[in-house]
């Protein structure tokens, strides 16, 4: 049998010591081995925590294993309930602001000619500034004594006197999620803006001719045409506004009291705010499952698509 290997090559070099068919597995051991030890372990790390009992202020009471014993406790805890209901209204008024806004900016792209890259710099502003850096800033424009949103508007005679914004349940709950629309409008536009330049002309000349009108064309043409990329954004979107602590923290810290608080703040207070490690690790365990049952339900829609 001849030697499926380069001729020349020395007897013992390691080429030669290799099957063939174990090759692939050879470079792919570099990026499964970053996998095993910044993913893998991670969460197998935090699904093992999640199941003990393990308070850092009370070592008198050990670490032990429980089970399922702290997932038992928070859904019978009001205050997770909540936090879990807060976070699905804070998550659908988020991507539903997101998705509509970056979709009607796409539109207005696309018809542009003039000016295109300088609108789509200034655009990517918010999607390049450091969240943290933002939610500040924005905390700054909210501030009840020396905001810009307060001075602008007792300017324009609209309110009478400064509002403490980030004071109130209401207008905490809602500014956390315009900020985050800020931060999440760039990526969908950009998106749906390239989906909409995959629809063919020629189809949409031929409804022009047939004499559909500019709706009919967006619902009837381009919507069917950019459904799957509208799918991966929205996912993508819901995903990270699901886990987002960057906003949210700077902003409101999670208040106030807890107005604000949804599941990752949940979990961040439980573990290094009560020291409780299993609690939180359990909430942790619980966003992971929640995203991916919702992922395994974009992948079901998404291959119906095809």
């Amino acid at each position: 049998m001849r030697d499926s290997y380069p001729a020349g090559l020395p007897k013992h070099d390691l080429r030669r010591m290799i099957s063939p068919e174990y090759s692939p597995l050879c470079y792919l051991a570099g990026a499964l081995l970053i996998l095993a030890v910044f993913v893998a372990y991670p969460i197998l790390r935090v699904l093992y925590m999640s199941l003990m009992h393990n308070v850092l202020t009370r070592p008198d009471q050990g670490i032990y294993f429980v089970g399922l014993g702290n997932f038992l406790s928070l859904l019978q805890n009001a205050d997770f309930l909540m936090a879990f209901q807060r976070t699905v209204w804070w998550t659908l008024l988020s991507v539903a602001g997101k998705t509509v806004i970056g979709f009607i900016i796409a539109l207005l792209l696309v018809n542009i000619t003039r000016g295109k890259k300088l609108f789509i710099f200034l655009l990517f502003i918010p999607w390049v500034t450091p969240n943290v850096v933002g939610a500040i800033t924005w905390r700054w424009i909210f501030d009840g004594q020396f905001g810009m949103l307060n001075w602008l508007l007792l300017q324009l005679q609209l309110i009478s006197q400064p509002i403490s914004w980030l004071s109130s349940n209401f207008y905490s709950f809602l500014f956390t999620a315009l900020v985050d629309v800020w931060v999440g409008v760039p990526f969908m536009a950009i998106v749906f803006m390239g989906g909409l330049q995959m629809v063919s002309q020629e189809i949409l000349e031929s409804a022009d001719m047939d004499g559909a009108g500019y709706f009919k064309k967006l619902f009837y043409i381009k919507l069917p045409v950019i459904r799957p990329i509208v799918l991966v954004a929205t996912t993508l979107s819901a995903i990270w506004t699901f886990n987002s602590f960057q906003i949210i923290w700077p902003l409101t810290r999670g208040g106030p009291v807890s107005a604000t608080e949804t599941l990752i703040i949940k979990a961040y207070r439980l573990a290094f705010g009560s020291f409780d490690i299993g609690m939180g690790s359990a909430v942790a365990v619980i966003i992971f499952l929640v995203l991916l049952a919702f992922s395994a339900f974009y992948n079901q829609k998404l291959s119906e698509t095809d």
